[in-house]
Order: structure tokens, then C-alpha cells, then sequence
């Protein structure tokens, strides 16, 4: 879950980039990529159903953590989603879960929500910010208008107005996913910081933009000063 959430952002961000040269590939990968958010929330959604967690569930989540990613739901992500029913049918899974006294079904809900919420979070934060920063950025094009050249300055202007668009877009998708209660807030908030250097940790070593797809490109990239 959380490398599919990622990956989907990446793609997001940087299809909202504002060059101009390729908008045409960039507008196609950041609306496949605002599909797959839309629907990964449906499944979310429907995984978690009305399930809560507590304090409890959270420090063992946070101290299973290490050995639920070495074999966790990322085994199940595809390029259409993510089988939640696959993973809880898995022995192996099943043996782990039983292994820790632990109700295999509920704590990968529980899961799920929770690391959901935090992303939730993270994508509302960045929407939240972004009209600041593409002010920004508007200001910054405006000074270089002269040094771009009219064609180039307009196009760059297209895009970014593009990818506030799709930051409301993507704000809207987050507000979709679950959202915690007062006490699943409090706990959050509580462990937060501990949470979010587990799902961190997890990405040391990994980097999403040596996709190839990323630079199929790359020569536009080279001596525009982007």
C-alpha cells in the first residue's frame, strides 16, 4: 500500500511539472495516475469498512512493522490495484498473524487504515500549500518572461495552471480516504513521528524516478536550464 500511494504521487508530481515540452505525456500519466488514486480509494475504502483502532493497535503496529514489509501487501499491488482479498486468503500471512496472537484480518484493516490516514494527511498538507508555492512560482516565470521568450513563458504558464487543477484533484481524492475520529486523531498524533520513520525507512535505497518511463525524455531535460 504505501509503495502503490507513492509511486501514484510521484507520477502526479511529476507530471505536474511545469515543462512545457512533453505537457502532452504529462497530462495523459498525471490523469491515468489521478484514475488509479480514485480507485485505489474505492478499494481502501471498502477494505477498511467501519473498523477502528486504538493505541494498542498502533505500537503493534509499530513493532511488527519490519517483519509485516518483508512480505506485506506490496506483494499484491498490481498496475490495477491492490488485492486485499488474495493477501488475507495467503498462509503465509495467515501463519504470521497467528505466530503473534494476532486476528489476521482485523490487523491488516486496522493497517490499512491507519497508514492511509497518515498519507491522507501528508496529501492534504501538500494541497494546502500549493497555492503559496505556485504563486511562487508564477512570480519567478513573470521575472524570466523576457529571458524565456513569449512561446515558452505561456506554455510554462499553461502547465502550471495545469497542476493546480490537478492539486485540487488530488486534495479531493485524499478527503475520499478514510478519516480518523477524535481518538484515532489523538493517537496519531501521539505516534506520528514514529510512524512516519517506519514508512520511511522502508524507501532507503529506492528511488521512483529511475523508472524508465520517467526518462524516456530526458533529452528535453538537457541544456534549457530545467
Amino acid at each position: 500500500m504505501a509503495k502503490t500511494v507513492k509511486r501514484l504521487l510521484t507520477v502526479l508530481l511529476i507530471a505536474a511539472a511545469p515543462i512545457a515540452v512533453f505537457a502532452q505525456d504529462a497530462d495523459q500519466a498525471t490523469r491515468e495516475a489521478l484514475d488509479k488514486l480514485d480507485q485505489m480509494s474505492v478499494e481502501v475504502n471498502k477494505f477498511v469498512g467501519d473498523v477502528r483502532f486504538d493505541e494498542g493497535d498502533v505500537r503493534s503496529l509499530i513493532d511488527l512493522w519490519e517483519e509485516y514489509t518483508e512480505f506485506g501487501e506490496d506483494e499484491y499491488e498490481t498496475d490495477d490495484g491492490i488485492d486485499f482479498e488474495s493477501m488475507l486468503a495467503d498462509d503465509r500471512y495467515l501463519g504470521w498473524a497467528a505466530s503473534h496472537n494476532l486476528d489476521a484480518e482485523d490487523w491488516a484493516r486496522k493497517t490499512v487504515r491507519i497508514t492511509m490516514m497518515l498519507y491522507r494527511e501528508q496529501m492534504l498538507e501538500a494541497a494546502k500549500a500549493m497555492p503559496e508555492q505556485m504563486a511562487r512560482d508564477m512570480a519567478m516565470i513573470e521575472e524570466q518572461r523576457a529571458q524565456l521568450g513569449e512561446e515558452m513563458y505561456q506554455q510554462i504558464k499553461q502547465g502550471m495552471e495545469e497542476s493546480a487543477r490537478y492539486g485540487k484533484a488530488i486534495a479531493e481524492n485524499a478527503r475520499s480516504l478514510p478519516k480518523p475520529t477524535a481518538a484515532e486523531q489523538a493517537i496519531l498524533d501521539e505516534y506520528r513521528a514514529d510512524l512516519m520513520m517506519l514508512m520511511e525507512s522502508g524507501d532507503e535505497g529506492e528511488d521512483y524516478y529511475e523508472d524508465e518511463e520517467y526518462y524516456e525524455d530526458e533529452e528535453y531535460y538537457e541544456d534549457d536550464g530545467y
